[in-house]
């Protein structure tokens, strides 16, 4: 496969210039000695920048050199790369103990490989993931994207170079949702087929609660009116403990649902907490997709967060369980992703030109004057 891109992502940004240079000069060059574009972690870039600078300023390196010409931001932390890497499920993606780096030998780079993965663990088809991988490895490179293909004659260079561009420039030209780290929570009410749980629970208890009220109220008028005895009436006496029965009985569900929220909000509020965070903390780690996500929401609660509480109740490290039943179930979700083969070049060219025609198609119907 055509490659004049790289990505290296280092622990730290210093590392990452390394990985740039060679004894001061660049590492990596284009056939006519112009800086090949390197992508590094997002939360290393302003580092790597800053450290990039500095050595141009001391003469340690090129002055003539830009460091944003050759420094490209990705969309992953170096944890995040480093996690998926260890995971072993992209061919081609891979992590090297000797200098704790992460590389991706592939013209999508780690965060476009990366993005095309997501979107197969989502369930998305081939097509659809390999599109996004392209637009999110075009926001990384930009026009240099597309001059890492090696793409023949019959394509209009000028249309691709210029898409990549504004791609690049604008990021909105097109209506394509990219991955994002979103958090997940566990509610209160967890829905299944369209069946809420804990309404159905509390409903099962609501008969006798009711019962139980409407014999309260009973026994309160028997002595209230000492046994009918003040009721000379028998139809009004009926009527009467008819009434109070049946508002004692409602007063007793109502009183009992409220005393039931309240008493659940008050102590499941912190073990809510708790699994939320190490939701948002496992989510975000290891860049799980929505569908994976609903998965692990659907193991760890069975449908109906009191079932959860009641295995939390007789936990002594509350926290410890719940990111422990957290670590337990992600790692079941990660196990059952399926390796995934980077797209060929052919493919790429393929899907980028679709994508390429599309915007064309795009400018001529909803920019044109003589269309309006």
């Amino acid at each position: 496969m055509a490659k004049i891109l790289r990505s290296k992502y280092n622990s730290t940004g210093e590392r990452c210039v390394d990985a740039c240079l060679n004894y001061g000069e660049l590492r990596y060059v284009n056939e006519d000695g112009s800086p090949i574009s390197i992508e590094i972690p997002c939360d290393k870039y302003e580092e790597a920048a800053s450290d990039f600078e500095d050595r141009i300023r001391e003469g340690i390196t090129q002055s003539a050199i830009e460091p944003k010409e050759i420094l490209k931001r990705g969309s992953l932390t170096y944890a995040q790369a480093k996690n998926l890497a260890n995971e072993g499920r992209i061919k081609g993606l891979d992590f090297f103990e000797i200098d704790g780096s992460v590389e991706c030998d592939h013209i999508l780079g780690i965060s476009g490989s990366v993005e095309y993965a997501l979107s197969v663990w989502n369930g998305e088809s081939k097509n659809e993931s390999l599109v996004k991988a392209l637009v999110r490895a075009i926001k990384v490179y930009g026009e240099e994207f597309i001059n890492g293909l090696d793409l023949d004659n019959t394509v209009d260079l000028t249309s691709y170079t210029r898409f990549a561009k504004n791609l690049y420039t604008t990021g909105s030209i097109v209506d394509i949702n990219l991955y994002k780290v979103k958090n997940y929570h566990i509610d209160n009410e967890i829905h299944i087929d369209g069946l809420d749980l804990k309404e159905k629970s509390i409903k099962n208890i609501d008969l006798p609660l009711g019962i139980a009220g409407a014999f309260l109220g009973f026994i309160i008028v028997q002595v209230c009116t000492n046994y009918g005895e003040i009721i000379n009436n028998r139809i009004l006496s009926v009527l009467l403990n008819s009434i109070v029965m049946i508002a004692f009985g409602l007063i007793v569900i109502k009183s009992s649902r409220y005393l039931t929220d309240k008493y659940v909000k008050n102590n499941t509020q912190i073990i809510m907490e708790m699994f939320n965070e190490e939701l948002e903390k496992v989510s975000y780690d290891n860049l799980l997709t929505e569908k994976e996500a609903c998965i692990i929401l659907k193991n760890i609660t069975k449908g109906e967060v009191s079932r959860l509480l009641l295995d939390m109740k007789g936990s002594v490290n509350k926290k410890v369980s719940s990111s422990n039943i957290v670590t337990k179930e992600t790692k079941f979700i990660l196990d059952a992703r399926r390796i995934v083969i980077l797209p060929s070049e052919y493919e790429i060219k393929e899907s980028l030109n679709r994508l390429v025609e599309a915007y064309q198609d795009k400018l001529s119907n909803e920019y044109n004057v003589n269309n309006i």
